[in-house]
């Protein structure tokens, strides 16, 4: 018995959705009797509003590149490579790609039983909500989690089939961390949601335009002049939404990007900070080490190491 996303004889076109979804293909890692971890290409992604999907497993989805829009629980979010997306089984959503980018990443479905335990030990008061699932669409600023399912992934891609007790304990791993981080909120910080609709729109058009121009080497004006805001109102603004100020939600972005190419191959770390935007090779590793308790060359150690030495190295 292996981990389906759906129904018998229900073809996969998209992470945890029901049916085809045109334009994108699914490509599975790993199946168990009770998850699965697979590669998701969205190579054609529609602009306009997609028709609403429900996932039949509980999915989380990692974004690996590019960006979109997903509609859920009555508001659009910009979804970039900060994020992961949560959906429990038959939670609706929506998606647009207004960017013109062709998004991918990868995704882990699981059963309820699987998503219970990990809930019992590391998130116990889910279990007294209704329905006792994972509490928001999205969560953000993962990045020790994203690095350890990134470097899983690859090892996936690399070697399918080696040390199968090690790929399934690295990925509950992976997942203790994003219940972990879905439970305090968006990544470990809280942000004050303000209802109001003009801030909730001001912060996903930062959003938009840092997804558009994070390489640049960008200043609050130029952010601020192009949404027509004054800079301490936009400020203000994001942080309030976001849980972190805009300069860090922008490294974040160029950290995720950096990831990205370090994962996949072997790069030159001054060229790569400088071509990202970073102002020198320093205040790259000074925003890695941050970010992720390592320095770049760290990350080089950690794609050589066995699968389960790499969430001690990341303290997962």
């Amino acid at each position: 018995m292996t981990f389906s996303p759906g129904p018998p004889n229900q073809p996969v076109g998209a992470p945890g959705t029901t049916g085809d979804l045109p334009g994108s293909t699914v490509d599975w890692l790993y199946q168990s009797p009770r998850l699965g971890v697979a590669l998701w290409d969205c190579a054609a992604g529609q602009r306009g509003l997609s028709e609403e999907r429900r996932p039949f497993w509980h999915v989380v989805s990692f974004v690996h590149s590019g960006a979109f829009v997903l509609h859920a629980k009555g508001q659009p979010t910009v979804m970039d490579a900060t994020s992961v997306l949560l959906h429990n089984p038959g939670d609706s959503f929506r998606s647009e790609h207004p960017f013109g980018h062709r998004d991918r990443g990868s995704f882990i479905g699981l059963h309820q039983e699987a998503l219970l335990e990990l809930l019992a030990e590391h998130d116990p008061e889910a279990l007294t909500r209704p329905r006792a699932l994972l509490p928001h669409p999205y969560v953000h600023g993962l990045f020790s989690v994203y690095l350890l399912q990134r470097l899983l992934v690859r090892r996936l891609q690399s070697w399918p089939s080696s040390d199968l007790l090690g790929i399934e304990e690295t990925v509950l791993r992976v997942l203790a961390g994003v219940v972990k981080g879905a439970r305090q909120g968006q990544g470990g910080t809280t942000a004050r949601r303000d209802p109001s609709r003009a801030r909730r729109c001001y912060t996903e058009d930062v959003k938009a335009l840092l997804q558009e121009r994070f390489r640049e080497r960008l200043q609050l004006e130029d952010i601020a002049r192009s949404l027509h805001v004054s800079t301490c109102h936009l400020c203000r603004t994001f942080q309030e939404q976001t849980g972190v100020p805009i300069h860090r939600y922008l490294n974040r972005l160029r950290l995720r990007e950096a990831m990205e190419l370090m994962t996949e191959r072997e790069v030159d770390l001054s060229d790569l900070a400088l071509g990202l935007g970073f102002s020198s090779h320093s205040h790259f590793t000074a925003a890695f080490r941050k970010e992720l308790g390592i320095p770049p060359r760290g990350l080089r150690k950690l794609k050589t190491a066995r699968i389960a030495e790499m969430a001690g190295a990341l303290d997962l």
